[in-house]
């Protein structure tokens, strides 16, 4: 018989070494379908600026790394320090584990506050626990 123990892959190992800390949130660069939420991803005491976009789709919600001017400088401090390519599924992991913290939670009542029709928002503002 073999047993065949999964490691820990370096995707898992870099987003646990990897702070995701709120830096800045603006109501008006958001709309119905789109909430923009300024972080700073921290190693080491280092830091560089990005934005989580998360899209609202029907009834749930799905984040990532926005493709704007942070974008590369994320991505390079991903390399740098953990010399991994920032991959898609690494950014869906970091936004929903931000999503999962007190300043996500405050800015989707904020969110709800202008945009109430936002049904994906229901299971973040009523507590629930995120899939």
């Amino acid at each position: 018989m073999i047993v065949i123990k999964d490691k820990e892959s370096s995707v898992t190992s870099f987003i646990k070494q990897l702070e995701v800390a709120f830096h800045h949130f603006d109501l008006q660069r958001c709309d119905e379908k789109t909430l923009y939420v300024t972080i700073l991803l921290k190693y080491r005491g280092q830091k560089v600026l990005c934005d989580f976009i998360y899209i609202m789709n029907q009834q749930d919600m799905y984040g990532a790394i926005s493709i704007n001017e942070h974008y590369k400088h994320a991505s390079t401090f991903i390399q740098q320090h953990f010399r991994h390519t920032l991959l898609y599924s690494d950014e869906l992991q970091l936004a929903k584990n931000f999503m999962k913290t007190v300043h996500f939670k405050q800015i989707v009542q904020q969110y709800a506050n202008k945009y109430p029709k936002a049904h994906a928002l229901d299971k973040h503002i009523k507590g629930r626990r995120l899939s």
